[in-house]
This record gives structure tokens, sequence and C-alpha cells, in this order.
């Protein structure tokens, strides 16, 4: 007679099928919901990727900013030495050759990206013109720029010193 029952296929309502349905429909779930985590964390990986990749590329972009700001006040120092240069003097071998030396700086700092912002005549930016007077002249346009400004890579380093109309 036991080996009667073991023959027997378990009937469909009996208790120890529902519990295996039961056991199949949690563990389908629990796979769905270890797909969805897996998803999720292969998605934020990707992100974290290319977020570093950016980041990279940021640094490696503006790594030189903090070096060309130093290198500012000598490039200014030259343009206010050539400005007051006297007239006898310009037309000397050595001031030639200092002024040579002036523009290989200005052309190596402009091809690593360094720009000067053209101020004269423009419309005030506070983004890039630092005001430090106003006078007769269009009103919120610059009339004078006393210092160069500059951006690197299209981040402003230094704004203009500027001085700007007050529109008498």
């Amino acid at each position: 007679m036991a080996a009667a029952k073991k023959s027997q296929p378990a009937q469909q309502g009996s208790p120890e099928i529902a519990k295996l349905q039961a056991e199949c429909v949690a563990l389908k779930q629990e796979a769905d919901r270890l797909k969805d985590i897996a998803g999720r964390a292969q998605a934020d990986l990707q992100n974290a990727k290319e977020r570093l990749e950016r980041e990279r590329q940021d640094v490696g972009k503006f790594a030189l900013a903090g070096a060309l700001t130093r290198l500012l006040p000598t490039i200014d120092n030259f343009q206010r030495a050539f400005q007051h240069l006297p007239q006898e003097l310009s037309v000397n071998d050595w001031v030639k050759g200092v002024a040579a030396i002036e523009q290989e700086l200005v052309k190596q700092v402009t091809d690593l990206g360094l720009q000067k912002i053209n101020a004269l005549g423009q419309p005030l930016d506070p983004a890039k013109h630092e005001v430090l007077q106003t006078g007769p002249g269009e009103q919120d346009t610059v009339i004078e720029v006393f210092e160069e400004g500059y951006e690197f890579n299209g981040r402003i380093l230094r704004p203009a010193k500027v001085k700007v109309g007050d529109g008498q």
C-alpha cells in the first residue's frame, strides 16, 4: 500500500502544491527584485564612469589655469614697460629683443588657451569687467581699460579692470 501512495501523483488542490506554487511566486519576485537591483547598480556604475571621465577632462583642461594666473602680472609688466618706453629707445636692438620675448610669451600662453577679454567699447558685463571708475560716456559701456582681463578655456581667470560711462 505504501507503494501505491508513492506512485500516485499529488493532487492539484493539495497543500504541498499550493506551498510550492507560493514559493515559486516568491522566488520569481525575489529574482525580479535582484534583477532590478543589478540593473540599477550597472547604471550607477556607468554614470560614475562617465562623471569621472568628465572630471578627468576638466582637470586636464584647467590644470594650467593656476600657472597662467601667476604669469598674468608678468605679461602686464611687459605691457606697461612698453607703453612707457622712451621713443629714443624703441629702435634699440636690446629693446627689440625684449619685445620679441614678450611676444613669444604671449603667443605661447595664447596657444595654451589663454585669451584676452576684449573690453574697450563693450557693454558692461559684471562677469568679465571689474568697474573701478565711472566717467562721462555712454551709460554702462567700457570707456577705458586699466588692466586687461583674461579667460582660459571659457573660464574667467581675471576680470578686466575698467572705467565705464555714467551716461553724461
